[in-house]
């Protein structure tokens, strides 16, 4: 009896080895298959922040910026009277926050089709540089960061960005020699923020500010006419769009 049990046990023992070395084979094909796959890039920021020293042709300037998708808020100070540039939607906005005066100009088409095509309204030096056909010439640490560094000649001059290696790519320093003046301009951009929070409020202007408002060819015909801007137009780019390459 004992004989004839065990041909009756053989069967499902062999099945059952074969089973586990299946589910074993398996785990480790999901094991690799993981292991193979890229890791996932980090969600781009909302919304960015940054101050910015620039030297050179126009003396010595501090910007500071903020931006949420593509509306951008950049404050400085003009023979003391904090001047507030903002960008949103088809508007640009100049507003003097001392004298609580400002100016409104409908934005280009042009310029307002360039919103969807970056991540922020500024800092987007070495996405330009690379469009025209920058290289990469050096390494080096600014602050304690690793950076790359890039550069690209032209008829216009020179221009130099270094940019962070980790993301997001970011300028940290730019240097800009103009071939015709031989002016050099010279920008450090300080304390790079991400994803903070923005209230919508804060790209408006404030209430009781007066505001002179323009069509986007009426303010060009006054230029064309050679009368002085009614307020310093900082981002000419956001403005009236990318210049003709």
């Amino acid at each position: 009896m004992r004989s004839s049990a065990f041909p009756r046990l053989r069967l499902p023992l062999r099945m059952l080895a074969y089973f586990v070395v299946l589910l074993a084979f398996a785990a480790c094909a999901v094991r690799g298959s993981a292991a193979d796959e890229p890791p996932k890039p980090a969600p781009k920021p909302k919304t960015w922040h940054v101050s910015t020293f620039g030297s050179g042709g126009v003396g010595y300037r501090i910007l500071h910026y903020w931006s949420k998708g593509a509306i951008l808020r950049a404050q400085t100070l003009i023979a003391g009277h904090p001047v507030v540039t903002i960008v949103r939607g088809d508007r640009y906005l100049v507003l003097d926050m001392l004298l609580m005066k400002g100016v409104e100009i409908r934005r280009s088409p042009a310029a307002q089709a360039e919103d969807a095509k970056r991540e922020r309204p500024f800092g987007n030096d070495f996405e330009a540089l690379r469009r025209d056909h920058g290289e990469k010439v050096g390494d080096e640490q600014i602050s304690g960061v690793q950076a790359e560094i890039w550069r690209v000649s032209d008829s216009d001059g020179r221009r130099t960005v270094w940019v962070t290696k980790s993301e997001p790519r970011v300028p940290l320093r730019t240097e800009t020699f103009d071939r015709s003046s031989g002016a050099t301009l010279n920008v450090d951009y300080s304390n790079w923020i991400f994803d903070l929070d923005m209230p919508d409020a804060f790209f408006e202007p404030p209430a009781g500010m007066s505001l002179e408002t323009f069509e986007y060819e009426d303010y060009v015909a006054r230029s064309l006419a050679g009368k002085p801007d009614p307020a310093p137009i900082f981002f000419p780019h956001l403005l009236h769009g990318p210049r003709p390459r």
